[in-house]
């Protein structure tokens, strides 16, 4: 005689599920508290970009954070400004007009986002004191997070992003947990991870570095120096950007007012003047421009809150000085360099006493 199957009772299974979904929840809970709570080190993040076209993140935090050498002017800004501004020419010019040595640093990094230049400010800040001028980018309206913010920011950074009109902030906040664990486990086993846990002399690539001189990506391309584009090359791709342009107001609301559309460049913007009011640091701003009859979008009007914006625009149809249809090359960075100069000289507050100096090496 077959024996008599008891079907399950409906409120015992139930409960096993409850119990089940209560475990995970708190299981997944735990393992998320843990690798929030790991280690972070900012210098291994820093060199997240080696294989990139970031990759000078890791000689802009070096050059910050374990280079003692003084910077009175930071150039600070996309691409564009790292191609567009020479330091070592600016150096040489501001010097010369104040009679006095002017140090320049160009810590520009490609790709714009102000996220990524408010955490570099207050590093600087913090780092060099000696600090009399930020000269920044005026890229156009910027609605973009740097990738170096999902990166570098601390957890609680990247949770206190504007909310509003950031389709990146979800992304970044979602970033979190795996990028500690890479980190901590290249604090771990850096050689496994190509990182290095400490700061290391012989790969720093100096002081001076001038990115306008040209230099190697990581995939063998150069970028930079004397580089040149076809005219018809660079006019279409020119064209091409300007319809990008026209799009501009349809992909980023243009119903709302321009403090929401803009609300990640605003809110980071905000926080770099109010750092830079509380230490005593002159702003002005750049936007170099783009090759052709038209360029992105700007408000100049907001940036003068804050200081001058230079908006240079005599040499835009010279083909001569692009490398493409967005950077200078080698010979319109020295014009531009030259331009900056001349309407910076009177800008830098008197340096401040030495006895005021600089920490490094943390």
């Amino acid at each position: 005689m077959m024996a008599e199957i008891t079907p399950p009772d409906p409120q015992t299974t139930e409960t096993g599920t409850a119990r089940y979904l209560l475990g995970m929840a708190v299981g997944f809970a735990v393992l998320l508290a843990v690798l929030l709570a790991l280690p972070f080190n900012r210098y291994i993040a820093a060199q997240r970009a080696a294989g990139s076209e970031m990759f000078h993140a890791r000689w802009v935090y070096e050059r910050i954070h374990f280079d003692p050498a003084p910077i009175d002017v930071a150039i600070i800004g996309s691409s564009r400004m790292e191609s567009g501004i020479s330091p070592s020419l600016l150096q040489q010019l501001l010097s010369a007009k104040a009679g006095r040595t002017v140090h320049v640093a160009n810590l520009s990094v490609v790709q714009a986002g102000r996220d990524y230049h408010d955490l570099l400010v207050h590093d600087l800040l913090n780092a060099h004191p000696e600090v009399r001028l930020l000269v920044l980018a005026d890229d156009g309206f910027m609605v973009y997070s740097h990738p170096m913010f999902q990166e570098m920011a601390s957890p609680g950074q990247i949770a206190a992003a504007p909310l509003l009109v950031n389709k990146f902030y979800f992304t970044n906040l979602l970033a979190v947990p795996y990028r500690n664990l890479l980190n901590a486990a290249g604090q771990v086993a850096p050689g496994w991870f190509g990182v290095d846990r400490n700061f290391r002399p012989a790969a720093y690539l100096g002081t001076g570095l001038d990115r306008t001189l040209g230099y190697r990506l990581p995939d063998g391309h150069w970028r930079n120096g004397n580089a040149t584009m076809p005219l018809a090359q660079m006019q279409a791709r020119a064209q091409a950007n300007l319809a990008t342009q026209n799009r501009f107001t349809i992909s980023h609301l243009p119903f709302l007012p321009e403090e929401m559309q803009l609300a990640i460049d605003h809110h980071y913007m905000q926080s770099i003047a109010d750092l830079a009011r509380q230490r005593h640091v002159a702003l002005a701003f750049v936007g170099l421009p783009m090759f052709g009859p038209a360029d992105l979008p700007r408000n100049p009007r907001y940036f003068s809150r804050f200081g001058p914006d230079f908006l240079p625009t005599a040499w835009r149809n010279d083909a001569a000085l692009y490398q493409d249809d967005t950077h200078l090359n080698r010979a319109g960075a020295i014009l531009a360099t030259r331009y900056l100069a001349d309407q910076l000289a009177g800008l830098i507050p008197p340096a401040r006493p030495a006895t005021q100096g600089t920490t490094h090496g943390r």
